[in-house]
């Protein structure tokens, strides 16, 4: 099984493929400075194999390597933030 996440800026979100077909995303909003990450959909077909959190991390990468900070609406990337304590210091109260 192969997959794939990219940044659609068009429709907002980071989309995961897994081979070829789109299993999952993470919808944004963008605003100066900052993203809001508001909400991870996962394919039922591909639930329970740690893909929310793939794209949660993508997603805060992508967010530190661009130099913003990131408002967090949604559960399972509060979540992923949680365990993940290293992507923290990027989190901002809205």
């Amino acid at each position: 099984m192969s997959h794939d996440i990219r940044n659609d800026t068009g429709r907002n979100r980071y989309i995961l493929t897994v081979d070829g077909e789109e299993a999952g995303y993470l919808s944004y909003i963008p605003f100066t400075g900052a993203v809001d990450l508001e909400h991870t959909e996962i394919a039922e077909s591909h639930a329970g194999q740690g893909l929310a959190g793939e794209l949660a991390r993508h997603a805060l990468s992508d967010i530190r390597d661009r130099g913003l900070n990131a408002l967090i609406t949604c559960p399972a990337v509060t979540s992923f933030v949680a365990k993940n304590p290293e992507f923290a210091d990027l989190v901002v109260e809205p």
